[in-house]
């Protein structure tokens, strides 16, 4: 009896202690594969989110073409704007919190381009910290933490692509059946 009760003690501390590290599953941004496979388009200056989209789909088995022709969806991506905002400065006017933002509007389009859904925009923020002992170093975290952002902004695009698929492919398999 009291070991049960401990085992039970156990297991609630390792799923407290799993969740407050900050692990998640990411679930997966798997399409059907009659809806394969998957063009990405954009503008120029939305190249790094595209190969971090790219990546998303690639590590969930999301077959992608580089030929338009050849697609059944495609997915328009659009990197709309990359900003950097003061929040604090320190004593010597520098930014001692600044905070970054990035938006990227998406669409969902059909093998001849016309819009299937969306366009929807998505919005990734975070807050830095600055060293003052570091101007140097300011640049290098901003970069790093730009990086991130995109990341995890192709993460949150791949999985709105991902739902769009499944509602198209649910009313395509809704009108097949009799």
């Amino acid at each position: 009896m009291r070991t049960d009760y401990l085992k039970s003690i156990c297991l609630l501390c390792a799923m407290a202690l799993l969740s407050a590290c900050g692990f998640a599953l990411r679930g997966s941004t798997g399409i059907d594969a009659s809806q394969q496979p998957v063009y990405i388009s954009g503008s120029r200056n939305s190249q790094e989110l595209h190969q971090a989209l790219k990546r998303q789909f690639t590590i969930n088995q999301v077959a992608v073409t580089q030929r338009p022709g050849e697609a059944r969806l495609r997915v328009d991506v659009q990197l709309l704007d990359a900003e950097k905002r003061s929040i604090t400065l320190d004593r010597e006017a520098r930014d001692a919190e600044y905070a970054l933002y990035e938006r990227a509007q998406v669409r969902l389009l059909d093998a001849q381009g016309k819009v299937l859904r969306g366009p929807r925009t998505l919005q990734q923020r975070r807050l830095v910290v600055n060293d003052s002992d570091n101007p140097v170093g300011e640049e290098t975290e901003s970069s790093i933490v730009q990086a991130e952002m995109r990341e995890q902004l192709s993460i949150r695009l791949a999985q709105q692509v991902e739902i769009w698929a499944r509602q198209l492919h649910g009313d395509a398999s809704n009108a097949a059946a009799p």
